[in-house]
């Protein structure tokens, strides 16, 4: 019986530690982000347009999980395909406020790909003199000012007015060219959305923001206030172009713009650029059809592979070579497709919607 026992004890303690261990990895915190392929999503069923016809057209998803515990760490550390980074000192990893965020972003995105892909249609009057509202505060660093919220849309700062519609981002503009000097105060406009007994309305918020926080640029302390915002324009509907209708789908953040402008654009004009081709992408883009870096592309890569893409668009600054090489959406997106076995698709680097809509033409 003695020895039953001791035979039966040398198979249940080591399954025992294990699963002990197990279990204690899903409640152990390490400070590393895990990025991992995921799927591609088809822009129709996301956006339509009236009388368009659908496309295949797709967005790119990845799997991103921030401030991992360490049974994900470990997974990740074995996946070929994933890539782990350590987490930013200074990130948000409330996922209310993480799920708020992608929301704000995934919707800026939708507006800019409408305004963009109409506009170059032809449709001028998508926006009007009442589109522009401000910057929206899409994500805010840990070290943010407290009287700072995600969603609010900021109008004035330093006790200037935000225009709007200028091309570049006025607000990071501005906050980029602040020598720091610790707790100095700076007057903030925003509007903000406030529950009320009959739903939510919007105010104006009128107060102070200071910054204890800096990063050197070009031998200067620049002041850090952990804002990170949009151009906030909506576009319009009038009997004067084709109606649009469009959902947040199944995914959240701003990367799918670019290839929701390319399907728009499609749409609109009926020229079927995409042919008979699978076409995914990534990168946003702006109310001027221009592309913005993303993350994850290296996973990006190879999802769109997996899944029998034709054609993946990377978003780059320039088409100028001295430029291009040295971003990092290149760079990643090349080695990641060098690490591909016998793909029949194609990478095809691109600043703009108009850059793709010519690639298609002459294609």
């Amino acid at each position: 019986m003695k020895k039953f026992v001791r035979e039966y004890l040398k198979f249940v303690i080591p399954v025992i530690l294990l699963n002990v261990i197990v279990i204690s990895s899903l409640f152990i915190k390490v400070k590393y982000d895990v990025v991992a392929p995921a799927n591609i999503t088809n822009v129709a069923s996301t956006i339509t347009i009236e009388n368009g016809s659908d496309s295949d057209v797709n967005t790119v998803s990845v799997y991103s999980y921030s401030n991992v515990n360490l049974l994900s760490y470990l997974i990740g550390k074995i996946n070929k395909n994933a890539t782990i980074s350590k987490t930013y000192e200074y990130e948000v990893t409330d996922l209310d406020l993480v799920y708020t965020s992608g929301v704000i972003q995934k919707r800026v995105s939708i507006y800019n790909s409408i305004i963009s892909a109409y506009k170059l249609a032809g449709y001028e009057n998508i926006i009007d003199n009442n589109s522009y509202k401000g910057y929206i505060i899409h994500t805010l660093a840990t070290y943010a000012d407290p009287n700072l919220q995600v969603g609010d849309i900021v109008t004035y700062f330093n006790n200037i007015q935000l225009a709007g519609l200028t091309g570049i981002n006025e607000l990071q503009n501005t906050l980029d060219k602040i020598i720091f000097e610790k707790d100095k105060e700076y007057p903030i406009t925003v509007l903000r959305q406030v529950k009320t007994s009959n739903g939510y309305v919007e105010k104006e918020f009128n107060f102070n923001i200071k910054t204890n926080y800096f990063y050197n640029y070009d031998e200067q302390k620049i002041a850090a206030f952990g804002i990170y915002s949009y151009e906030y324009v909506i576009p319009v509907k009038n009997d004067l172009i084709p109606q649009f209708q469009w959902n947040y789908g199944d995914s959240i953040g701003p990367s799918g713009g670019l290839m929701q402008s390319l399907y728009i654009y499609e749409a609109l004009t009926g020229g079927y650029l995409a042919k008979n081709l699978k076409i995914v992408g990534t990168g946003t883009v702006d109310v001027y059809g221009n592309a913005g870096p993303i993350g994850g592309i290296y996973q990006k890569v190879i999802t769109a592979n997996l899944c029998g893409a034709d054609i993946f668009f990377v978003p780059v600054s320039s088409l100028d070579e001295n430029i291009y090489k040295n971003e990092s959406n290149y760079i990643e997106a090349v080695e990641s497709y060098k690490n591909l076995n016998n793909t029949k698709m194609k990478l095809v680097i691109v600043s703009s919607l108009s850059d793709i809509i010519e690639y298609l033409n002459n294609k």
